[in-house]
This record gives C-alpha cells, sequence and structure tokens, in this order.
C-alpha cells in the first residue's frame, strides 16, 4: 500500500467523515445494496463462513439489513482500529456475533477458506494485485469485489470540486486512490483460476457506478480448495488469539 494511503486510513480520516461523505454520494448504500446481491448470488448455506475484508466502520449495516447476515459465522477485518471500535458499536446494536479483527489485507494473517470472501471499495487503495493474490489465496468458494467505475471523463477517483468533510480533504490531498478497470482484475482473477459468474452495477453520485463482480473457482482451484477447506466450526482466526465479538 501506498504509504500516504496508508497514513490517511490510519491516521487522518476520522470515521465520522468517512461515513457522512460515503454516504452524500451514495455509495455507502449502493455498496450494502450490491454485497446483498454477492450473497444473494453465491446462495450459501446456513453456517457458511462470510469474511468481509476492509470493512471499515460496517457502514453497511446502516443500509442492509442485518438479517441478511444473521445465518452466517462472519468475519469482519480492517487495518485501522479505530474503524472496528465503530464497526463492534454496530455489531451490538444489530445484535450480530462475529470476528473482529485488525488485519492489513495486502499481509494478511487469515488462515482458513471461507466460503465467501468480500472486499468492497478496497482494491482502489492498495496494492491491487497484491490484494487480489490475497484473496485468492484464502482459497473461498466465491470471491465478491465491489469496484468504482468512472466516466470516461473523470480519472480520479475523488471528484473534481466536490466538497470533502475536513479530514477527508486533508487525507485526499495527499493521498490518491487509483481506479482498476474491470478487465484488469478480472483478468487478475482469471489467472488465479477464478471466473466471473455474476455482474450487477448500481449508479452513484458524479456519473459514477459501483460495480458487484462475484468469482467462483475453476475446477482446478476448486479442488485445491476441497483439499485445503478448513474443519467445520473454524473461523478466519489469523495466527494468534482474537476474540469473537458477541453482542
Amino acid at each position: 500500500m501506498d504509504q500516504a494511503l496508508r497514513r490517511a486510513w490510519t491516521e487522518i480520516v476520522s470515521p465520522e467523515d468517512y461515513e457522512r461523505h460515503m454516504a452524500a454520494v451514495g455509495q455507502a448504500q449502493a455498496a450494502a445494496s450490491l454485497t446483498g446481491s454477492l450473497l444473494e448470488a453465491a446462495a450459501l448455506s446456513a453456517r457458511s463462513r462470510v469474511t468481509i475484508v476492509g470493512a471499515g466502520t460496517g457502514q453497511l449495516l446502516e443500509y442492509l439489513d442485518a438479517q441478511v447476515l444473521r445465518p452466517y459465522r462472519l468475519t469482519f477485518t480492517d487495518l485501522n482500529p479505530r474503524f472496528l471500535g465503530v464497526l463492534r458499536a454496530r455489531l451490538t446494536e444489530h445484535h450480530l456475533e462475529a470476528a473482529v479483527i485488525e488485519d492489513d489485507l495486502e499481509q494478511t494473517r487469515l488462515s482458513s477458506a471461507p466460503d465467501l470472501v468480500l472486499a468492497s471499495l478496497v482494491l482502489e487503495h492498495i496494492d491491487w494485485r497484491l490484494g487480489v493474490r490475497a484473496l485468492t489465496s484464502l482459497h473461498p468458494r466465491f470471491c465478491g469485489l465491489v469496484l468504482q467505475e468512472n466516466p470516461p471523463d473523470m480519472v480520479s477517483a475523488v471528484t473534481p470540486g466536490r466538497e470533502l468533510p475536513p479530514s477527508m480533504a486533508e487525507a485526499m490531498s495527499v493521498a490518491h486512490p487509483t481506479l482498476i478497470p474491470r478487465d484488469h482484475v478480472i483478468t487478475a482473477m482469471a489467472r488465479a483460476d477464478y471466473r466471473c459468474r455474476f455482474t450487477k452495477s448500481i449508479s452513484v453520485a458524479d456519473r459514477k457506478r459501483l460495480i458487484g463482480l462475484l468469482f467462483k473457482p475453476t475446477g482446478r482451484s476448486a479442488g485445491r480448495l476441497a483439499a485445503s477447506a478448513s474443519p467445520t466450526g473454524s473461523t478466519d482466526r489469523p495466527r494468534g488469539a482474537h476474540p469473537t465479538h458477541r453482542p
């Protein structure tokens, strides 16, 4: 991860400013809706393991019915402990049980194979190729991604001229997320033997779109998945103890 972006997301951006901006541009709502669509497309059974990386403050819980997540064994990760504190409070508010783990996706310590791993608006802020490698190295049964797509005449991830909350403005003055073309991600996932099986887009502010993509392993990866699957009842715990959050 670019050091300016790392500092932005761990030291500068406040949870309140982040949530205010994401709601104002409609991306929080769209990302939550796409998360629900990806879960529906994966058609997981109850007690399946769902890991959401880069979960931030858990703002999706403001726009996604908690009942959608309740059947699953949940793990949420992020590299910002302040954001995770807000997420824990939301889990309590919505009576959801989950493992909450401070983790850097580029150097992930997650070890078990989830049934579904989700990364929403994460790859734009890290070395995306390392992110793809990390996600596929977990050998999930499904991998869901949410990406941002801009209109052709807009290169920067943040809309030029859009007023930002103070800490977001400070962060974006020195750190610059990089949008990844959808076909680049699909090609990289295919090289890891994951094929795109489902796509959905939602329009958001400033003529942008969020794109939900669901990937499933090919025969070769499916075979490795079966061989590496964790025993029933395991969670995506990294090396070292991390307690499960119980409301």
